[in-house]
């Protein structure tokens, strides 16, 4: 017989991480973060293979219809694979990205299919923490081909997640 947590017990109460896709490919990134009853999404990117389509956007609560416990959408940085599927969210969504990469998706919205304005933007700062919820998110500004890219430290219930979102493997001379 096998004897499962007990959900009442505050060692089962702790951050749970859902990955919808990302973690078997290169890109369309979508990882849902949940603690205390609130959650966030880290990216809600395109699939490097695919045509953006309103399809693709992943079946988590909040990203069509209201849902409170959809605290906001952190964006790591203005490639395709990682914001690509941001204009079928709903409107109202607050959207945490870098203020240079919100007005570069914003400039190049006429020139691409997957093109974004964001309504409610809290602005990402390096090394500057954001509490939203029960979380704490301090970005990290890293070297990547994606300007105004960060990697995020995701703090809550006791635990942390780190993600690098992609990050650029470059030999230092």
């Amino acid at each position: 017989m096998r004897v499962l947590p007990d959900p009442a017990n505050e060692a089962f109460k702790a951050m749970k991480v859902r990955i919808h896709r990302g973690a078997k490919e290169i890109g369309g990134t979508c990882i849902e973060v949940e603690a205390a009853g609130q959650r966030i999404v880290l990216d809600v990117g395109l699939p490097l293979e695919a045509e953006a389509d309103e399809a693709l956007l992943p079946k988590v609560r909040g990203f069509r219809e209201p849902d409170a416990s959809l605290l906001g959408v952190v964006i790591s940085h203005p490639h395709q694979d990682h914001y690509g599927l941001a204009q079928y969210l709903r409107p109202g969504i607050p959207i945490l990205i870098g203020e240079a990469a919100a007005r570069i998706l914003h400039a190049a919205r006429p020139f691409t299919r997957s093109g974004v304005a964001f309504e409610h933007i809290v602005p990402l700062q390096d090394h500057k923490t954001i509490a939203l919820g029960p979380f704490a998110v301090t970005p990290y500004l890293v070297d990547h081909s994606g300007y105004d890219a960060y990697a995020l430290l995701v703090e809550a219930e006791g635990r942390r997640l780190f993600y690098s979102g992609d990050l650029e493997n470059r030999r230092r001379s």
